[in-house]
């Protein structure tokens, strides 16, 4: 029953990965870590994540904006190192704390304007790069500058979801390494992985043609939810921490 389960956190977790580019931790993490806890949660969900992003980049590479994908990256080269070395001695209910909230005021701005009608200015793209390599490095929450950052360009889904996993991907590997260089991708945890790819296929496939489904101010009003719920669930695992 527990591998059933398992399994169905996984699939439904990528599923939303798959469709809006994001929001697998957000669903998959806390169940995983209740049922296996952290320590296979935590390198299995990376591993998985990096196959997806990569099977989305691939299918979807014509759309990436490679010169945002490319600040991001670029910035977040300096950040990870920073956020191993020094944001660490910051407790990470305050980074969640303030992160959660963070995006919940950003949210309830663009919740007013469906459509994209703003560009940010350019230096913003270098500091969320750098912004995310920090959460990264140091707490594997590297998705949500990013993401608000995209949301307010004027992509199209497919546009949006290609360049952040461009992104994720970048950040993916460095995560796994990190996963690798401290021993915690161990016998149990690469069994689950190749257990839980052909869901990862599955999930991916599906995901594909459901986004097709979404028009550009559904879709972005998909995202905006997804958003708030990652808001509020930092601040309630800071709650409840």
């Amino acid at each position: 029953m527990d591998l059933f389960l398992i399994f169905l956190i996984i699939f439904g977790a990528f599923m939303v990965r798959a469709t809006f580019g994001f929001g697998d931790a957000l669903v998959a993490m806390p169940l995983l870590s209740f049922l296996v806890g952290i320590r296979l949660a935590a390198p299995l969900m990376a591993m998985l994540a990096l196959v997806i992003a990569s099977l989305i980049f691939y299918r979807n590479h014509r759309q990436v904006n490679y010169k945002m994908a490319g600040k991001l990256a670029f910035a977040a080269l300096f950040g990870i190192p920073v956020g191993l070395v020094y944001l660490k001695d910051t407790g990470e209910n305050v980074i969640n704390l303030v992160l959660g909230i963070f995006i919940i005021v950003f949210v309830i701005y663009r919740w007013r304007e469906f459509r994209i009608v703003k560009r940010p200015p350019g230096i913003l793209t270098y500091v969320t790069g750098f912004v995310s390599g920090m959460l990264g490095a140091a707490y594997n929450t590297s998705s949500p500058p990013a993401i608000m950052l995209l949301t307010s360009e004027k992509y199209s889904p497919l546009q949006f979801r290609a360049t952040l996993q461009a992104f994720f991907m970048f950040s993916g590997i460095g995560v796994v390494c990190g996963h690798i260089i401290s021993g915690n991708i161990d016998n149990v945890v690469f069994t689950s992985f190749l257990g839980g790819l052909p869901l990862v296929f599955i999930s991916f496939y599906l995901g594909e043609w459901v986004q097709q489904k979404f028009d550009a101010e559904k879709f972005y009003l998909w995202v905006y939810i997804l958003l708030l719920l990652l808001g509020f669930s930092l601040i309630l695992k800071v709650a409840t921490g």
